[in-house]
C-alpha cells in the first residue's frame, strides 16, 4: 500500500487530493485506489472521496448522481492512469 497526491482538472481548475494505493492481485491486474479531497468546494457538491477498482486494465463502474459528478470520476480515473512509476507498461483503453 502507499499514498501519493495527484492533481486532476475539472471544471477549468487543478484540485489536487491524496490516493492511497492498494494491489491485490497480480493475477487479476487489480489495484484499488481510495482517494481523498483536500477541497472544501468538492466535498460540499459531492463527496469527502471515492473508491476505484481497475481490474484486467478496466476501472468498475462508480454510481453517479449526475453528468457532472460522471465528469468528476472521469478526469480523476485518468489522472491515475498517469501517476509516474504506478504501471509498468501503458494501458490500453
Amino acid at each position: 500500500m502507499s499514498a501519493v497526491e495527484v492533481k486532476f482538472m475539472f471544471e477549468g481548475v487543478i484540485f489536487s487530493s491524496r490516493v492511497i494505493i492498494s494491489q491485490l492481485s497480480d493475477s487479476l491486474n487489480r489495484l484499488e485506489f481510495t482517494i481523498s479531497f483536500f477541497s472544501r468546494y468538492l466535498i460540499s457538491k459531492y463527496s469527502s472521496g471515492y473508491f476505484f477498482v481497475l481490474e484486467n486494465n478496466k476501472f468498475k463502474p462508480v454510481y453517479t448522481r449526475d453528468e457532472k459528478e460522471s465528469e468528476l470520476i472521469k478526469s480523476i480515473q485518468e489522472a491515475l492512469l498517469n501517476i509516474p512509476g504506478l504501471f509498468k507498461e501503458k494501458l490500453a483503453f
